[in-house]
């Protein structure tokens, strides 16, 4: 297939090396991207328990680009990291941008398969055809920043790209990241914590060749197409002017749209929203008057440029001098949400910092905001004392809400694993609120904030029905972006319309369609993450961007021909195959839930104000496993249902380990 890059597989415990082409059948079953890099792992886990611990040399790290990455298609170039996950036990994945998935391709590859485990720290240099497993001794201890530095350094070119783990991948703590770019965090389920234990600091990239694509007039007709969509398109939200902002500021946008929606964390989900004055200091506006520096491209071929550069002159607020001569990437929703919000820091400049701190460390910012929100609400109700934070820190530290300082402090322990609050925390938030009941003997694990696996979730989605369920049902544990822009939360009736024939499934504080509608943007959001493009930019708009537009841009750029139909099973295929992989590990429906914040208690203001999981989740699952064809009682796919997708394979090793019905 012209256009299509191979599947490198490197073992680093015996340090072999080999290649092979994508075949015609796994792209017709799965395409690229996710699909087949879940496709993958569970080829890898029938061959190795899938009960083994994820820090163990058996487990699997999976990189994969689609088959549009990397092509200049024009809505940017995602790939994702597959294994298994460290933090829930369970399938494990996370996407990221940057130009290495572009490096990636035009290197001529769409898959790295990276198993068993290095005798010393090392990394690995892929150099278009030449694939080398070299010395990374050096690097060891090194932030990302550094290490990326180092290795261009030593490779003689600045143009490389990394993909590296910092001082908290290398400490094993079970939320860090794999930092693509510098900057660029497959932030979700531990990938970094599995590279780190498998003493593997980087991946480095150089590709020239390009892609060569099949049919170069129709490609650029393609894109053509696409552009002008991207041109008209009001992104995520129905609203035209919503959408525009949203184009130029990317996520940063969306904590003044949550702050309208009610959906606000603040003070670790004590109230839903944020008192204005604090707010407008979080705000999308303040930050282009007073740190923007212009927009910037994440990744290869998008012309959207979303994201953007900062600076810090020192007078911005009463923090800011601390920070002066920060230069580092426009904070998204994550960090200013997680940081800002969740823990009532109103300073940019502070949320910037914070960000560019887990960037260089390679922490999740989610998880990392997340355990701070939770100690201060511990601090703020008296369970942890100062007595505790001498202990902890060495020197008496104040967790009360807004002290950036102990943020800080919090950070540096988490990475760097230099004291008893490091060990404590390291393994998230939820396994943190265990081993503090233990410790204290009082019931904090209701002020945990979490989803599926025990995974952080920090978006108050009570009155939201649809993102509540994407959080209990995800096959990655508590997550958004695996059925992103759900069609309440976004106010798009017109979307509803088009998939069920009434505006219903958009309605917010109704149930109806609900599980459904979760399931057609899981199912979308699939095709988009095995194609290697971006679903901030096109999972929502099933109208302005129909499947019929990816099934030209593919076969332009491949000559792989495939209907809008069949792009759709591929995505439901993806899907599913996840949820297989979990079956096996016996997950079942009771494991599609929430903590107990979420559930039990109603929301204190807002505009969800009373509303509470609990009233809804189960009528909601209940649709969710029916409109996906599995049964309701169980959780557990059918028969029936994985042979009309053509996974009679799957089907049968779930039928001989009993998670099947």
């Amino acid at each position: 297939m012209q256009g299509r890059g191979d599947i490198l597989r490197i073992d680093l415990s015996t340090r072999s090396v080999s290649r092979e082409p994508v075949s015609p059948e796994l792209c017709h079953r799965f395409l690229g991207g996710e699909g087949l890099n879940s496709w993958l792992l569970w080829e890898h886990f029938l061959k190795v328990s899938p009960r083994i611990d994820p820090l163990s040399a058996d487990n699997v790290l999976i990189a994969g680009v689609g088959p549009l990455g990397g092509t200049g298609y024009g809505a940017g170039t995602k790939m994702k990291w597959t294994f298994k996950s460290p933090i829930t036990n369970m399938f494990g994945d996370s996407a990221s941008g940057g130009f290495f998935p572009g490096h990636l391709r035009w290197a001529g590859y769409e898959h790295v398969v990276i198993t068993g485990k290095a005798k010393q720290p090392v990394y690995i240099w892929i150099d278009n055809d030449s694939v080398e497993i070299r010395d990374a001794s050096h690097l060891w201890g090194k932030n990302v920043d550094e290490a990326d530095s180092l290795i261009k350094e030593e490779l003689g070119d600045r143009d490389i790209e990394t993909a590296c783990i910092g001082r908290a991948g290398e400490n094993l703590v079970v939320f860090s990241t794999i930092t693509v770019s510098r900057s660029r965090a497959a932030g979700r389920t531990g990938g970094g914590c599995v590279m780190g234990s498998k003493n593997l600091k980087a991946i480095a990239v150089r590709g020239s060749a390009g892609v060569d694509v099949y049919d170069p007039e129709g490609f650029v007709e393609a894109i053509d197409t696409l552009h002008k969509a991207l041109r008209q398109g009001s992104g995520l939200y129905a609203e035209k002017e919503q959408g525009e902002v949203q184009k130029r500021f990317g996520t940063l946008v969306l904590p003044s749209a949550g702050q309208r929606m009610g959906i606000h964390p603040f003070r670790n989900a004590q109230s839903s929203q944020l008192p204005l004055a604090k707010m407008e200091k979080l705000h999308h506006q303040w930050y282009t008057q007073n740190l923007g520096q212009g927009p910037l491209s994440c990744s290869a071929g998008c012309i959207n440029g979303c994201s953007g550069w900062y600076r810090v002159k020192g007078d911005e607020s009463s923090a800011a001098g601390r920070y002066v001569t920060t230069r580092g990437h426009k904070p998204e929703n994550s960090p200013v949400i997680n940081f800002g919000v969740q823990c009532d820091i109103p300073d940019l400049t502070v949320v910037g910092h914070c960000n560019e701190m887990c960037n260089r460390y390679s922490l999740d910012v989610k998880e990392t905001g997340t355990i701070c929100g939770f100690l201060m609400e511990l601090w703020q109700r008296g369970v942890i004392t100062e007595k505790d934070t001498t202990e902890w820190f060495g020197e008496p530290v104040s967790l009360e809400w807004g002290n950036y300082e102990a943020v800080e402090k919090i950070i540096d322990s988490i990475a760097l694993q230099n004291n008893k609050l490091g060990l404590l925390i390291k393994d998230g938030v939820y396994k943190a609120a265990h081993r503090i009941e233990e410790m204290k003997g009082a019931p904090v694990l209701k002020y945990a904030l979490y989803g599926k696996g025990g995974i952080s979730t920090t978006t108050d989605f009570r009155h939201y029905i649809s993102s509540a369920l994407n959080f209990a049902v995800a096959s990655r544990g508590g997550d958004h972006l695996k059925a992103m822009g759900t069609l309440d939360k976004v106010n798009r009736p017109d979307i509803s319309m088009l998939y069920f024939g009434t505006p219903d499934a958009a309605k917010p504080f109704n149930i109806t369609l609900k599980g459904a509608s979760s399931v057609v943007q899981e199912n979308r959001c699939a095709v988009i993450n095995c194609l290697g493009l971006c679903v901030l930019v096109l999972a929502m708009d099933s109208a302005l961007y129909p499947l019929e537009m990816f099934s030209k841009a593919l076969l332009a750029a491949t000559g792989v021909a495939m209907t809008p139909e069949e792009l759709w099973a591929v995505g439901e295929r993806t899907v599913n195959l996840e949820k297989a992989f979990n079956s096996r590990l016996g997950y079942r429906r009771e494991d599609d839930t929430l903590c107990e914040r979420w559930l039990k208690e109603p929301a204190p203001d807002g505009p969800g104000k009373g509303w509470k999981a609990d009233d809804y989740l189960e009528q909601a699952k209940a649709e969710y496993y029916e409109h996906h064809g599995w049964d309701k009682q169980t959780s557990l796919q059918t028969d029936k249902k994985l042979k009309e997708l053509g996974l009679n394979d799957v089907a049968r090793v779930l039928k001989k380990e009993k998670a099947l019905v």
